[in-house]
């Protein structure tokens, strides 16, 4: 074996037993694929079929309606598992009998998101409620993930499960916003008025439709925003958003 043949091999077990470790978590591919350029966002991504893609589906329902307390809505179990491949190669899952409802969406935003039940969502909202929902606290995916993560993999499936790339963006804001943080209770935000929380959404959501932010420059926003909402401070009209002129009214 030649000299620079033996340092290929080499160089490929080591790369191995460096993924040993993270293999045993996230599988040889997943940690190969992260490795490799591959991009940050479904957003644009065409090579669908190692990334970005659900495996199972579509998604059915089995058994009875369950309904929890404080609930006015019933959920259901899922019947099989949905797996779903992110952009940079991760896994996400959604065993069997996972609860949900098909929304995800805090219920104070309904009226910004309009129909919280579409197709579109269903599968995204599933996979979001295996890691969060409520009535999933026994699942074994349950809270396993940094609130940030869960919230961004349910931005991400729903891209690939075809809901608008604006409107994408406007329900991960809605998630980020009134969404659980179970890993970061002094973040909460669950306890700020609700009129709070709604005037901070339209303002978003109205920044989105103007601006068609990146999810990082989202993430910005609600960082900056938060700062002012938990400080207690009066709620005022970002200055950003003030100055912007709305295509609409040109």
């Amino acid at each position: 074996m030649s000299r620079k043949t033996k340092g290929r091999a080499l160089f490929a077990v080591g790369l191995l037993l460096a993924a040993g470790g993270a293999g045993a978590v996230i599988g040889v591919p997943e940690y190969l694929a992260r490795q490799s350029g591959v991009a940050s966002t479904c957003l644009g991504v065409e090579d669908n079929k190692r990334f970005c893609r659900f495996i199972g589906g579509p998604l059915q329902m089995a058994g009875e309606p369950v309904f929890i307390k404080n609930f006015h809505h019933a959920f259901l179990p899922t019947k099989a598992k949905i797996d779903f491949i992110d952009a940079t190669g991760d896994r996400w899952t959604a065993p069997p009998n996972t609860l949900t409802d098909g929304a995800t969406i805090p219920v104070i935003f309904a009226p910004l998101i309009g129909d919280r039940q579409s197709r579109e969502y269903l599968i995204a909202a599933a996979l979001h409620d295996a890691y969060c929902g409520v009535g999933n606290e026994e699942l074994a995916t349950f809270r396993t993930r940094s609130w940030r993560e869960v919230h961004r993999m349910f931005f991400e499936a729903l891209l690939v499960n075809g809901t608008p790339p604006k409107k994408a963006k406007i329900m991960y804001a809605a998630v980020y916003l009134g969404g659980p943080r179970w890993d970061e209770p002094d973040r909460d935000l669950s306890q700020l008025p609700e009129a709070v929380l709604r005037q901070e959404m339209e303002w978003c959501a109205r920044w989105i439709e103007l601006t068609d932010p990146t999810p990082q420059e989202i993430d910005q926003w609600m960082e900056e925003r938060e700062k002012v909402l938990l400080s207690g401070e009066p709620q005022t009209i970002p200055d950003y958003l003030r100055d912007a002129k709305d295509p609409r009214n040109l």
